[in-house]
């Protein structure tokens, strides 16, 4: 997988970044969520796009809030060319608290 963000989901994550501000860990949740809501997101795009500075950990607080939400394992190249393991992170329905 190509190490950029594809465009559709820049475009929602500057919506996104916009509406829900703040580095606390509960804003961190609430945007990785609304986004989740629209998409898959791995863990590179949660950090680079929404400023989730540890993606699994947010999952887990969402996890443990009742969001059935998958890990699907893929690769993707990073800026420097190497390649990594990362989460892809699926939110299913069916469980909804917003």
């Amino acid at each position: 997988m190509n190490k950029k963000i594809p465009p559709h989901k820049e475009v929602a994550f500057k919506e996104i970044n916009q509406q829900f501000t703040g580095d606390n860990a509960k804003q961190q949740c609430t945007r990785l969520l609304r986004a989740l809501h629209l998409f898959s997101i791995n863990t590179y795009e949660a950090s680079r796009g929404l400023g989730v500075y540890h993606p699994p950990a947010r999952i887990l607080q969402l996890r443990q809030k009742g969001f059935f939400i998958e890990t699907v394992w893929q690769v993707i190249e990073a800026e420097n060319g190497d390649k990594h393991r990362v989460g892809c992170y699926v939110l299913h329905s069916g469980v909804d608290h917003e």
